[in-house]
């Protein structure tokens, strides 16, 4: 699970499985042990410290640790799939790439809906449950300060000091002195944004001004509780494009010319996301009132978006439909219910 202190995955829960415990089965032993109250949101992942892929309920769970051992034949695809960059796309590379299985090392319990806890699509029953929402705070920061997900530069700064009132309570001017923060920088702000060399001249100067500009904003924050401080770190996250996103890896069929064919398409609280997987830009992005209908076969994903006046029809290939499926219906449903909500208050 995202933990609370290194901003990683090594919080740890131990569960009894046998051969046949499926991963839906497993996921409802671990609501009952953490003691989660609003459970729909969280799911289990098979993951590594780089990627997270949600599991169908369906599977079952030793089937899912015993597929990451790699075969002789996997291992001749990834080296396939690696000699073949240099050379011209074809489409056998482009089904080693949409096949290829990630090298997994663990099962992550983590959010798998990212939903709002704040602004009209905010989710009453999931602000009441302080567990579902510790465990919220903890994917979100982790996946700030690992730079998992593209940031507003204008907030980083004040992130950072929400999570130094979360961490340290009540700014203390002896203690909290310049300098307090320079060797810890990394705790609090995104990894792609530290200077490449802390020592020189330039890194230096850029620590300073984070720091100041970090605690400036930290004084401010006297009278935070914990809770208040960590409602508020989401409140800005959940703002960002690319926040509480699940990637899957797609191939598209010449539909969108200027587009690699093999895509990254994220499925977020906020719509569906088209990603260049090679530089991470977000090439184009649809609201989910964009969102006309969507569907799945075996080996493909259908979205059509626009409007009453004018649709587009896009197709997908990838063995992940029913997951993709299963993502957008549940957003689309938990923003109806809370509309829903809204109106009777």
């Amino acid at each position: 699970m995202p933990d609370d202190a290194t901003n990683t995955n090594n919080a740890k829960v131990n569960i009894k499985v046998d051969p046949f415990t499926t991963v839906k089965e497993a996921e409802q032993m671990l609501f009952r042990k953490l003691g989660l109250q609003f459970t729909q949101a969280f799911g289990l992942f098979e993951a590594n410290d780089d990627l997270q892929d949600v599991l169908a309920g369906n599977r079952r769970v030793m089937d899912v640790i015993s597929s990451w051992d790699k075969s002789l034949e996997d291992e001749e695809k990834v080296t396939d799939v690696h000699r073949s960059q240099k050379m011209k796309k074809s489409q056998k590379r482009k089904d080693d790439i949409l096949d290829l299985k990630p090298d997994y090392k663990y099962l992550l319990f983590q959010a798998k809906l990212s939903l709002r806890t704040s602004g009209p699509d905010k989710i009453d029953d999931f602000l009441k449950d302080a567990k579902a929402l510790k465990i919220l705070y903890n994917q979100a920061k982790r996946d700030v300060l690992q730079s998992r997900i593209q940031p507003e530069e204008k907030d980083v700064t004040r992130l950072a000091a929400l999570k130094l009132q979360v961490d340290e309570g009540d700014f203390m001017p002896d203690i909290h002195r310049a300098g307090f923060l320079i060797k810890n920088m990394n705790r609090y702000v995104p990894r792609d944004l530290l200077p490449k060399s802390a020592k020189s001249k330039k890194g230096e100067a850029k620590l300073r001004t984070y720091e100041q500009k970090i605690m400036h904003k930290y004084e401010k924050l006297k009278g935070f509780t914990p809770q208040i401080a960590k409602r508020n770190y989401l409140d800005y996250v959940e703002r960002w494009q690319s926040y509480g996103a699940l990637w899957f890896e797609v191939e598209q069929r010449k539909q969108l010319k200027s587009y690699p064919d093999i895509l990254k398409l994220g499925i977020s609280p906020n719509g569906i996301l088209l990603q260049n997987p090679e530089d991470k830009e977000i090439l184009d992005s649809y609201a989910y009132k964009e969102v006309v209908t969507w569907g799945h076969s075996e080996s493909k994903f259908i979205l059509v978006v626009g409007d009453v006046v004018q649709q587009k029809k896009l197709v997908f290939k990838t063995p992940k439909g029913e997951l993709m499926r299963n993502l957008i219906h549940s957003y689309i449903h938990f923003k109806v219910q809370s509309r829903m909500q809204a109106a009777k208050k």
